[in-house]
């Protein structure tokens, strides 16, 4: 086993760090030997297989530096440890190296795994919106940089391949087929390396409806306000329009209002309520019956009556008056006297 610090310097159990060591694309990175501080002999780093001299080093003679690794290594004469900087992802790859002290040789090996950090990640979406129930949508996830996973959530919990959603093998792309109005949300797509993570959000939104249509009001009125209400289900909301028996109710207001109701305003009422992002409309008809008055409704009635007296000659006039009241419930009062 192997730990490093935050400053990439690397640890083990034995002469080098096991690895893998995760380096960041241009930063620097330390393969730290298990030795103390103490005069070595002679040191020699090298890099692959075949392998490439990155450093020589004889107490006698001094450091000596290999092509490609100019300006860009230290070694710790007493200890063997190499830094190496501004990386390149071609860094990546295994390291050796050979230590001498007192004729005793001691040799250890490690890898080296450079990564490009992760940036730029967005989700893009196809077909391009808007999505309708029913329709299928997929989503991609992509960044630069070195992406070694990707996790996809949805209003902060996490996705998997289930139901009606299929995530491509590399996890790339979402797939929801014949989409539901419950897949509306927030979906995110975690982009990571060892070094490092990005995050990318899309809001879907699935266009639905209208459906669940109806009218609520009275079915019978007598005289007084009128309000007759439309509602559907809907995304976006629905746009609605009136008609009353066949002829159409001016205005595109959910609500209609009558501040007196009248015998006239009796009949169908039909609202159609219209969705024109899925191109979908639904009427529905309500009933209404405007009664006359009210129950228990006292009426008082006058009838005057013309008598006659007499004969051809000297006619008298007499006039009465008589008072009929009357006790209507529900009912419609016609009279006619001749």
């Amino acid at each position: 086993m192997f730990a490093c610090t935050k400053y990439r310097y690397c640890t083990g159990q034995d002469v080098l760090p096991h690895g893998p060591v995760n380096g960041t694309l241009g930063g620097n990175v330390i393969f730290k030997t298990t030795i103390n501080p103490t005069t070595l002999s002679a040191i020699a780093w090298t890099f692959g297989d075949p392998p490439v001299s990155i450093a020589d080093f004889l107490s006698s003679e001094g450091p000596m530096t290999g092509v490609g690794f100019v300006g860009r290594i230290s070694l710790d004469n007493s200890t063997a440890s190499l830094e190496l900087r501004k990386l390149t992802l071609i860094d990546s790859g295994t390291y050796k190296v050979n230590i001498r002290k007192a004729g005793v040789i001691q040799v250890g090996h490690t890898s080296l795994i450079v990564y490009e950090p992760i940036s730029g990640a967005n989700i893009t979406t196809s077909p391009n919106p808007p999505i309708i129930e029913g329709s299928s949508v997929t989503l991609t996830c992509d960044a630069a940089g070195s992406i070694i996973t990707r996790e996809w959530m949805k209003d902060g919990q996490l996705l998997s391949a289930s139901g009606n959603i299929t995530i491509s093998e590399d996890k790339s792309m979402l797939s929801i087929n014949s989409v539901k109005r419950t897949d509306t949300g927030e979906y995110r797509c975690r982009v990571s390396n060892p070094i490092s993570t990005a995050n990318a959000k899309h809001g879907l939104i699935i266009n639905y409806g209208p459906d669940g249509v109806e009218i609520n009001g009275p079915t019978e009125i007598v005289g007084q306000k009128l309000t007759l209400t439309c509602s559907a289900d809907s995304n976006p909301p629905a746009s609605y329009s009136w008609m009353l028996n066949g002829t159409e109710i001016p205005g595109h207001s959910p609500e209609f209002t009558k501040e007196k109701s009248e015998y006239s305003d009796s009949g169908d009422y039909i609202c159609t309520a219209t969705n024109y992002v899925t191109g979908i409309k639904i009427s529905v008809v309500h009933k209404l019956s405007v009664k006359g008055l009210p129950a228990g409704a006292i009426v008082r009635i006058v009838i005057r009556v013309l008598l006659v007296v007499g004969g051809a000659v000297g006619v008298a006039v007499h006039t009465s008056v008589f008072y009929i009241t009357v006790v209507c419930r529900k009912c419609w009062l016609t009279f006619h006297i001749d």
